[in-house]
């Protein structure tokens, strides 16, 4: 049986998008996957069935980026996402330290924020986890005195665009 395609091409797009990652927020994964309200068969979640909050992470400019690479095998007749967030994190502080820690140990919910106010949800179905970085103090004084951190997933789907905040709470430490 073949696969049914709707593509419907695409005009030339208005040039008013910025590249970066403004903040992420994290949530616990959930297992089952009947935490999210819909499947995201558009490109898009509406939101969640039932309570989700997540904990946020604001970010420097231009230190941080979300990728997600087509990995597609003809031979094998598959197609995933691999999608990655790098992101660094300044001031190393013994509270910070231990919060990292803790989410590198676990399967995540990420949300990722971009600079053009677009919510990604990383790790729909699988979840992300923490797969790299480094805790740095630099050699000189301008130098990275803080984290870097890598999460990756590895989805059937590209990350869907959360279009609502329906059972969504976003919190964050000031």
């Amino acid at each position: 049986m073949a696969c049914s395609i709707t593509i419907s091409g695409r005009g030339f797009p208005c040039k008013d998008a910025i590249g970066g990652v403004r903040k992420f927020w994290t949530a616990p994964f959930d297992e089952d996957g009947s935490k999210w309200a819909a499947s995201p068969t558009s490109g898009a979640l509406s939101g969640a069935a039932e309570a989700i909050t997540f904990y946020g992470f604001e970010l420097s400019r231009n230190n941080a980026s979300f990728t997600q690479t087509i990995n597609a095998s003809v031979e094998n007749g598959s197609v995933f996402y691999e999608q990655v967030l790098e992101v660094t994190i300044p001031k190393m502080e013994a509270a910070v330290s231990a919060e990292l820690a803790d989410l590198m140990k676990v399967r995540l919910f990420i949300i990722v924020e971009t600079m053009n106010g677009e919510k990604l949800l990383m790790g729909y179905k699988n979840g992300a986890e923490g797969t790299g970085g480094t805790i740095v103090t630099g050699a000189a004084m301008g130098d990275l005195h803080g984290y870097t951190l890598t999460f990756t997933s590895r989805e059937k789907v590209p990350a869907p665009v959360i279009t609502a905040t329906t059972n969504l709470t976003y919190t964050q430490e000031t």
